[in-house]
This record gives C-alpha cells, sequence and structure tokens, in this order.
C-alpha cells in the first residue's frame, strides 16, 4: 500500500510536469488531429484522375463504345484523339497524358468473330505506383466490356463481392493506420525526451537522491505518458468514428486493450531512447531514427508480402506493423482477441523487452551518476 501511495504521488508529479508544459500540450493534441484530417482526405493510395487519349485505327462502333467507356469512367480524362504514334509520343514526354489507348483497324470484325485484334495501353512509367494502377483500370474497362459482351453468348454470369469494405473506401483504411502512425509518432517523441529533460535541467541528480527506485522512476514517466497518449486516441478516435465515419464492428474493450498494447510498446522505446541519449537533440535525433525504418515497414504504404523474407521477418519488432494490422481488422473485420493473438503478444514482448533494456541503462547510468 505504501508503494502504491509513492507511485501515485510521482505519477502526479509527472502528469503536472507533462501538462503543465505548452508546448507539451500543443505537440500532443492540435497537431494530431490536424495532421489526422488532412491526411485523411489527402493520403490515399487510389487513383482517382488519370489523363487519357486515345489512338483509335478502327473508327468502328465497337472502339467509339469502348472510348465511350473510358469518357464514362469517373477515374480517366479523355482528351482530345490522338493523331498518330508520334502525336501520342509527344503528349506522354510533355505529361499532358498518362495514359494511351491504341485500339486496332480490325477491332471491329475481332468483335464479330472474324479476326483477332489486340488493344494496346501504353502507360507512363516515370511513376511506376500511379503506372501500375492507370494500367489495371484501364485493363479492367477493356476486359469488363469483353465480359459483357460474352455473357450475352452465354449463360455463366460471374459475380463479384468485396468483403468488410465493400465501396472500396480506402479512407477506411488509411484513418486507422494514421491514428496508429501519428499516436507513434507523438508519443515516441514525448518519452524519448522525459528523462533527458531531467538531465538537462539538473534534476536527475536529485532524483538520484531520492528514496524512489529506478523501477518507481520509469514506471511513472511510463503510465504518465500512457495517459497523455489515450487522450490523445480518444480525441483521434472520436474523429475516425464521427468525422470520417468509419466503420467500427468489434468491440470498445478489444479496443481498448490493443491501443493500450500498442502505447505501452511505443512508450518502452521511447524511453529506452531517452535512456541512452545525453541530451533533447540527441533523443530527437534517435527517435526519428527509429520511426522512419518504422514507417516504411509497417505494411502502411507497401504490403508486408511484397517485401522480402529477411525483411518480413525484421518487422516483428516494428510496434507500428502490429498496430496497423490489428486496428484495420478491429474496425473493418471486427476480429476477436484469438484472431489477434500474435499481434497482442508481440506488443506485450515488445513492450517488456524495451522496458527491460531501459530499466538496465537506467540503473546504469544512475548509480554512475
Amino acid at each position: 500500500m505504501r508503494v502504491l501511495t509513492r507511485i501515485y504521488a510521482l505519477l502526479i508529479k509527472e502528469l503536472c510536469q507533462l501538462m503543465t508544459n505548452p508546448k507539451v500540450r500543443m505537440t500532443l493534441f492540435v497537431p494530431p488531429l490536424a495532421q489526422l484530417i488532412f491526411l485523411g482526405y489527402a493520403a490515399t493510395m487510389d487513383l482517382k484522375y488519370v489523363d487519357c487519349a486515345v489512338l483509335d485505327y478502327s473508327h468502328s462502333p465497337a472502339s467509339r463504345d469502348l472510348i465511350s467507356r473510358f469518357a464514362g469512367s469517373p477515374t480517366f480524362h479523355v482528351h482530345e484523339p490522338l493523331v498518330n504514334e508520334a502525336d501520342m509520343r509527344e503528349r506522354i514526354n510533355t505529361r499532358a497524358i498518362q495514359l494511351a489507348v491504341v485500339i486496332p483497324a480490325n477491332f471491329q470484325q475481332a468483335e464479330m468473330g472474324h479476326a483477332k485484334a489486340t488493344v494496346q495501353i501504353i502507360v507512363d512509367g516515370r511513376s511506376a505506383n500511379s503506372a501500375g494502377m492507370a494500367m489495371a483500370y484501364a485493363t479492367n474497362v477493356v476486359n469488363n466490356r469483353t465480359l459483357e459482351k460474352a455473357a450475352k453468348c452465354s449463360r455463366i454470369r460471374v459475380e463479384t463481392r468485396a468483403w468488410y469494405n465493400p465501396n472500396f473506401n480506402m479512407q477506411f483504411f488509411m484513418i486507422p493506420s494514421l491514428l496508429a502512425m501519428i499516436a507513434l509518432v507523438d508519443i515516441m517523441l514525448v518519452s524519448a525526451q522525459t528523462i533527458v529533460q531531467e538531465r538537462e535541467a539538473g534534476t536527475f541528480d536529485q532524483l538520484r537522491m531520492t528514496p524512489y527506485s529506478s523501477f518507481e522512476l520509469l514506471l511513472a514517466k511510463g503510465f504518465s505518458t500512457m495517459i497523455a497518449g489515450i487522450c490523445q486516441l480518444t480525441v483521434g478516435l472520436l474523429a475516425a468514428l464521427l468525422w470520417f465515419q468509419v466503420p467500427f464492428n468489434s468491440s470498445f474493450a478489444l479496443l481498448a486493450a490493443l491501443l493500450i498494447s500498442f502505447l505501452g510498446a511505443s512508450i518502452g522505446i521511447g524511453l529506452l531512447i531517452s535512456t541512452l541519449a545525453e541530451n533533447q537533440r540527441q533523443a530527437i535525433l534517435g527517435m526519428y531514427i527509429v520511426v522512419v525504418p518504422f514507417a516504411m515497414l509497417s505494411g502502411m504504404g507497401t504490403p508486408l508480402e511484397s517485401m522480402p523474407d529477411f525483411f518480413q521477418q525484421l518487422t516483428i519488432i516494428n510496434p507500428l506493423r502490429h498496430g496497423i494490422a490489428a486496428l484495420t481488422r478491429i474496425f473493418l473485420e471486427g476480429a476477436t482477441f484469438w484472431e489477434l493473438r500474435y499481434s497482442f503478444y508481440f506488443l506485450w514482448a515488445i513492450a517488456v523487452g524495451s522496458f527491460t533494456l531501459t530499466y538496465f541503462f537506467f540503473v546504469h547510468r544512475r548509480n554512475d551518476g
């Protein structure tokens, strides 16, 4: 009971020290909410606008029908027809268009079964990601028309269904992912400065003289940052549910457990950086050295399955990978704890491992003075 009273008093001191700093309050609440709303609209992997043009050698009803499919698509903006291949090359080189569709002269005959024709799709590949998506969208337009024509002569009908996100709304994936990303950056930034701030302010030597154990000091610093992180995530969750109306199909208890586990792993890494750093400049630099690889190897922008096996195994120590994967499944899929158990196990292991290393280095530096 006496230990709990001591920890409670130290926790109040840490919270007061944390929340009375106007810069910390600004960092924790205003920028994250603004970033979530701004990036929620701007950060997307969808390709919503493609400039294209058609080189029609057929000039037939079939080719005009295909061109109308592109013109009627919300993704493609069809420019005036191409004159020849030189015109196509010039427009692509000057970025006037991103994609060109070449319809062969025998397109009408091929549709009637009297010939074989190939529709050529040429795309500007300087931006590989956009080029791949534009190519996929254009291929779908051509293939869907072919399937519709073939379905009139067949009794087989193909139906497609998308589970968990029927309208393919990219925001439903990006908002939970951004929520985890912003929380990781802000909470690690705050926790990475807690110990070095004490050292620079000269109060670290005073802490060495107190009867508090190293475990109690670290526990209070971790819990105070945890409370601040929960408040920040609560604001972000309200924005995700009420502003962006991201569907939520699971229990709030499971969501709270995941967020606490994720914050624990993030705070543990932040405290480890703060313990090893000599000053705030080193702490901030160390935090960004860790955050950038975490973000790039989280699966948010690049699918984990497309990475080499070595990097897939390396991302196991990345809390952002497990946070994003579990958070999106909780929102969209309504996954249970048993289905997400490995994400929880890894987050707990990262939290315990980082806190253990923090404790070891903190004790070492405290004893050395």
